[in-house]
């Protein structure tokens, strides 16, 4: 079969390119194996008891097929390709907020800044309970979102509630393009430090531009902070053309390899850079993967900057997307190379590839960062909504998002897997590759930074609190628009009396508290057990008295210990909704120990120069 490439740009790892044609057919086992598929798939047809949907059986063959590659590897349909394209230009048509399910019907999580729904006065909690007259109560979340979304300038009719119950409001939006920035926040912090957030966005079409954009607004200050936590990738000519702002012209910034030698690409800086000299830091976690580890290693091995944080993803690989166009509207993603930084290092992780990465769930060759996988989730609202995020976040298959959604919810609140090589040298673990400078850096296994600061811990309970978006239904719940609340808390100060409200809150839900006391789940499974074989009442009786012992020793001391905690998640979601988004990423910053770490090493310059002149990783 013939492949075309695809007309849009590649997102990374993700290269386009056509390759050559022949005359000769080299694939003589493929054309054998097609005839045994061929086989098989007619007698299936033909002969099958049942009726057969002939594009679902076509679909699982494809699915099987990429099965047995990589993770990344992936089949897109019609409406695949469509969110495909709309991924890597970063924009579409619509209204502009982030939705999922409350009480059955769409709820905003946060309107865009400077969109049709935040002009309209959209606000997080308002319910949409009707899209065209139609009501949404129990309609599909993706169902939802396809209505919302349409042509440029068309209009829609939706009726929002501020509560369940409520009166409906009409409102009437126009759609627009609706723009995903890749940087969500510029601010001059204290000390004359910059500060350039690209946290849980994705490398798009005009990401350079916007960071470029971000340090002309920053001049004059003392050093910058680039943040890629949470940055799981995207557009690879945009990871070169961000890391040229920062590189001398020619520096290499990465290299592109297939297989087999068939092809070997070096991409070097091509400009002179705007932020040559300002001293640098940037921010990687174990969910910084691809274009963000470009980025991250061709400032680590070039010596423009220091690295701080934790360990990045380790997604090493180039995705090709082959257009399917003679067949059908669909495309097809392979991977087909591997990418290295400028001291010829992969980062890629192979399979048992070594270093603990804390709360992980595993794919593959791959251990993904849990609270980005909830997040997701809970932003979804139904499950194809779910596997659609999963898919595209991650850029992976449907048959690997099915895996993570098939997770244990222990494995995703904290469950860690032991690390065999704790306490052994890097050297050990990974090949040592140098720096411009000597400095010794590690392939193998993501992006090792120059400082490793670990985040604060998030209490499992509060992981699957927030996992169950109870947090932010509470905010919702508990303090409207119109109450007395606010004015009497203009500074959104969460007390002991709310906590106390919220404890109940979640315990009359009865779904904040399942797999998150230790004990408790097995307790439940026993009282099932009685009730299965009819055992008598003393039995009974002593399961009850341990359910209440068990109850009895989590409730007071295990609460008073996560009530700070409660705190921060309350004021947080309270903050999004009277204050806005960039007030809540702002407030997230203060407490923030890896951007304290970044901003004391660039204020300290002794201390900058000292790590980026040491011949070894600290």
């Amino acid at each position: 079969m013939r492949f075309a490439c695809i007309a849009i740009s590649c997102i990374l790892g993700w290269e386009v390119h056509a390759r050559a044609t022949t005359t000769e057919d080299p694939y003589a086992e493929v054309n054998a194996s097609w005839e045994r598929f061929g086989a098989v798939y007619s007698r299936i047809i033909d002969n099958y008891y049942d009726d057969l949907n002939q594009e679902k059986v076509m679909a699982s063959a494809i699915d099987g097929m990429l099965g047995q590659l990589d993770t990344y590897s992936q089949y897109y349909d019609e409406e695949g390709l469509r969110q495909l394209r709309q991924d890597t230009t970063g924009k579409f048509a619509g209204l502009g907020i982030t939705v999922a399910i409350k009480d059955g019907f769409p709820v905003v999580i946060s309107p865009i800044e400077d969109t049709p729904a935040d002009r309209a006065g959209l606000k997080p909690g308002d319910l949409i309970v009707a899209v065209e007259d139609q009501s949404t109560l129990g309609m599909p979340l993706a169902e939802v979102v396809n209505i919302l979304r349409g042509d440029q300038g068309t209009m829609v009719h939706i009726s929002i509630a501020k509560g369940l119950g409520a009166s409906p409001i009409p409102i009437e939006v126009r759609r627009e393009i609706i723009k995903i920035k890749s940087v969500v926040l510029v601010e001059e912090l204290q000390n004359g430090i910059g500060y350039i957030s690209m946290r849980q966005t994705r490398f798009s079409e005009h990401t350079s531009a916007e960071v470029e954009q971000a340090i002309k607004n920053l001049r004059g200050v003392k050093g910058l902070v680039l943040d890629l936590r949470g940055n799981p990738g995207g557009l690879l000519r945009q990871a070169t053309q961000v890391a040229d702002l920062f590189l001398p012209k020619g520096a290499v910034i990465v290299t592109i390899r297939e297989r087999e030698g068939r092809r070997e690409e070096v991409r070097r800086s091509q400009r002179r850079p705007i932020a040559e000299d300002v001293p640098l830091v940037v921010l990687i976690d174990e969910g910084s993967a691809s274009a963000s580890e470009i980025v991250a290693g061709a400032i680590q091995d070039n010596d423009r900057g220091v690295i701080i944080g934790e360990t990045s993803f380790g997604k090493g690989s180039v995705q090709t997307i082959f257009d399917l166009h003679e067949v059908s509207s669909s495309a097809l993603k392979l991977t087909t190379a591997l990418y290295y930084s400028p001291s010829g290092r992969s980062i890629h992780r192979d399979q048992g590839g070594g270093i603990d990465m804390g709360h992980r769930v595993l794919l593959g060759d791959n251990e993904l960062p849990p609270l980005m996988i909830m997040d997701l989730i809970l932003r979804s609202g139904d499950l194809n909504g779910a596997l659609a995020a999963l898919q595209a976040h991650f850029d992976i298959n449907q048959q690997s998002a099915q895996r993570i959604m098939a997770t244990r919810l222990g494995d995703l609140v904290g469950k860690t897997k032991t690390n065999l090589e704790e306490g052994m040298p890097d050297s050990v673990i990974n090949r040592t590759y140098y720096t411009q400078k000597g400095r010794e850096v590690f392939g193998g296994g993501g992006i090792k930074p120059d400082i490793n600061i670990k985040p604060d811990l998030i209490p499992d309970y509060i992981r699957n609190l927030a996992r169950r978006r109870l947090f932010f239904d509470f905010a919702i719940d508990h303090v409207s628009t119109d109450s007395t609340w606010l004015e009497n808390n203009p500074d959104l100060m969460v007390n002991d009396e709310m906590v106390s409200d919220f404890i109940g809150f979640v315990q009359a839900r009865k779904d904040g508290e399942i797999g998150t006391k230790k004990g408790l789940s097995q307790i439940e499974e026993i009282e099932g057990l009685i009730e299965d074989m009819g055992w008598g009442e003393e039995v009974q009786e002593s399961v009850k008295q341990l359910r209440e012992s068990v109850e009895q020793v989590w409730d007071q001391p295990f609460s008073n210990k996560l009530k700070p905690h409660i705190k921060k998640a309350i004021r947080r979601e309270l903050i999004l909704r009277f204050r806005g988004r960039k007030t809540q990423l702002l407030e997230g910053l203060e407490q923030d120990q890896q951007l304290a770490k970044a901003v004391e090493v660039l204020v300290n310059q002794d201390q900058y120069f000292e790590v980026l002149a040491d011949n070894e990783i600290k």
